[in-house]
């Protein structure tokens, strides 16, 4: 097990309290320390660099290329604080003895050159460290109190990280986080952090998508509020983003010798498929587009409809954690292109057949499909009274067709959705949560000789059930001025009408 301490004084601001730094002095702290690795360090970092350091999320996920400067970045991260924050403790992690040695030796250089450039701030101070090469770094005062002593702790993870178990620290610092065993991302580190409201960064190159460190980076892309103080943020940094660094004629080159698909991975900072994925990348890919008129707010895709056009409708029912998701496709052509997607959670029933219902009224879709499970049967009732009584004097009367899930139905429903997608028979905008989701549902167990498909633990996937829901009730070719999309699709058959 590689460990490696640092001990500095500080003379700056105390660490200490419930919550450890709020978001304005993560902001305030940033811009100072950005200051003082210019003159000690003569670090000038490239703009994604200074995005990811200025952040003031407490949880930052960074999934970097190749060479996009991510240790060096890490390491004036580290030092910069552990020499501005009294009293601050972090813990460094790395899957392995050698890539926790880099990042820990890389922080002590950091260190060592802040004492020898002759700045009279730390005249006071000493660096102190212990356990070499074991390397336990320490900065404490002359003649110090143990609460001004500021410690950078480097540990190896190991195969469940038994051995961390019991630490606790201001800030943990996972290096080449999509290694590091899920475990220990998810159970024994962020317990750590609970004494203070401590700070989470993870950064690592992509190592496919069935990893906790990739789970994580998916929930950061999504904007959210923070809860109990706790702010989320992905970041995806490509080695381009270091250009002006590197050989683009070399980066070519790797290109060739490595194939697309590795260099997307290893310079590229993206995730690929691993096997299990349910949807394929490229596709996913193929069906993001801009569609006129079309918006995203906040969570919502909103659009303003045209009368007369060929609009189809899918819902799926939240309950407990699970979101409402209302989705309306615009089949009047092919590809069917996504032009509204309400997603809410935390309201009642009948709450959510009016707001359905409201949605329902503005586009009239000539088919509502929803999902017929459980509670399926009294809400479509509510649903239908809802949408007689905003639109009474219309001969507008949609059947809201219930889908009721079985295996046998949703392997059918979610595979129309994948020949969808591998026919480029539906767009959509990059709405993070639908992209998100879809990246994450896969094929996993679901007994004897059997498979399920399902979000990814701990995930969502309402909002692919609604999307699919939404393409299962586009018409076939008879019913509306659909030629490609119809052919593909044939009869949205074996659905209950609920009247």
């Amino acid at each position: 097990m590689f460990a490696f301490r640092v001990l500095c004084q500080l003379g700056g601001r105390k660490a200490g309290g419930k919550m450890w730094r709020t978001k304005s002095q993560r902001k305030a702290s940033a811009t100072e320390r950005l200051e003082l690795a210019k003159l000690w360090w003569h670090w000038q970092p490239h703009e994604a660099q200074k995005r990811l350091f200025c952040s003031t999320a407490s949880v930052r996920i960074a999934a970097c290329g190749r060479r996009w400067g991510k240790t060096e970045s890490l390491s004036v991260d580290i030092a910069s604080l552990a020499l501005t924050e009294r009293g601050s403790f972090q813990l460094l992690i790395a899957p392995t003895e050698s890539q926790a040695r880099l990042l820990g030796e890389a922080v002590l250089d950091k260190l060592e050159n802040a004492f020898a450039s002759g700045d009279a701030r730390l005249d006071d101070r000493k660096l102190v460290v212990r356990s070499r090469p074991h390397l336990m770094l320490t900065i404490p005062p002359i003649g110090p109190s143990r609460g001004d002593v500021s410690q950078v702790l480097c540990r190896t993870a190991g195969r469940d990280g038994r051995s961390l178990r019991g630490l606790w620290a201001h800030r943990i610092i996972v290096d080449e986080a999509a290694h590091v065993p899920d475990r220990v991302l998810k159970e024994v580190l962020p317990p750590m952090l609970a004494d203070k409201g401590g700070e989470f960064v993870l950064a690592s190159s992509p190592n496919g998508r069935r990893s906790a460190f990739y789970a994580l980076f998916a929930r950061g892309s999504v904007p959210s509020k923070a809860q109990a103080g706790v702010s989320t943020q992905a970041f995806q940094c490509p080695t381009s983003d270091n250009k002006a660094h590197l050989d683009s004629a070399w980066l070519s080159s790797q290109r060739d010798d490595m194939g697309d698909a590795l260099y997307a991975q290893e310079f590229e900072a993206q995730f690929l498929d691993d096997f299990g994925m349910v949807f394929r990348e490229d596709e996913i890919s193929a069906a993001i587009t801009v569609i006129d008129g079309v918006r995203i707010e906040r969570t919502e895709v909103l659009s303003d409809p045209v009368p007369g056009r060929f609009y189809v409708a899918g819902i799926d029912w939240g309950r407990k954690w699970d979101y409402t998701v209302v989705s309306v496709l615009d089949v009047e052509t092919s590809p069917a292109k996504l032009v509204h997607l309400s997603r809410w959670r935390g309201t009642g029933w009948e709450t959510q057949a009016a707001d359905t219902a409201a949605i329902i009224a503005r586009f009239l879709p000539r088919r509502v499909l929803a999902d017929g499970n459980s509670i399926g049967d009294p809400i479509a009732e509510m649903l239908t009274a809802q949408i007689r009584k905003l639109i009474p004097r219309t001969g507008y009367r949609p059947t809201v067709e219930r889908f009721t899930f079985s295996a046998e139905s949703k392997q059918q429903l979610i595979d129309r959705l994948c020949i969808g997608f591998a026919a480029r028979a539906v767009q959509f905008p990059p709405h993070k949560a639908l992209l998100n989701e879809l990246r994450c549902f896969e094929y996993a167990p679901g007994g004897p000789g059997r498979l399920k498909m399902a979000a990814q633990s701990g995930g969502h996937d309402d909002c692919v059930i609604s999307l699919a829901l939404a393409f299962f009730a586009a018409p076939d070719p008879s019913a509306a001025h659909t030629e490609g999309l119809g052919i593909l699709l044939g009869s949205a058959g074996g659905m209950e009408p609920r009247e």
